[in-house]
């Protein structure tokens, strides 16, 4: 009977040492771990449609001004107020 060196318990620990080796983070090379972000990058294309309906709606909003048929949305107000006041912000005096 011809016995075998490599034990099962040996390859459960050569397999985890590998697991170890594989799952370390990768160092950077100048020593310094940057935080990753998501960037997105819009064509000029959709950076003038954006621009034509910001335009678009301050229009409106001043011609509903002008007309006096601009309606405040209060309870929209007063949650902005209060979300704002919990802040601990300091309104300008």
């Amino acid at each position: 009977m011809k016995v075998n060196h490599i034990t099962p318990i040996t390859r459960i620990g050569t397999a985890y040492q590998a697991y170890q080796k594989n799952s370390e983070p990768q160092k950077k090379t100048d020593g310094e771990k940057k935080a990753q972000t998501d960037q997105i990058e819009l064509s000029s294309e959709a950076q003038l449609q954006l621009q034509a309906e910001k335009d678009k709606k301050i229009a409106q909003l001043k011609e509903q001004i002008q007309n006096g048929t601009y309606k405040v949305n209060s309870e929209k107000l007063a949650g902005k107020l209060l979300s704002y006041a919990k802040s601990g912000a300091k309104i300008d005096e």
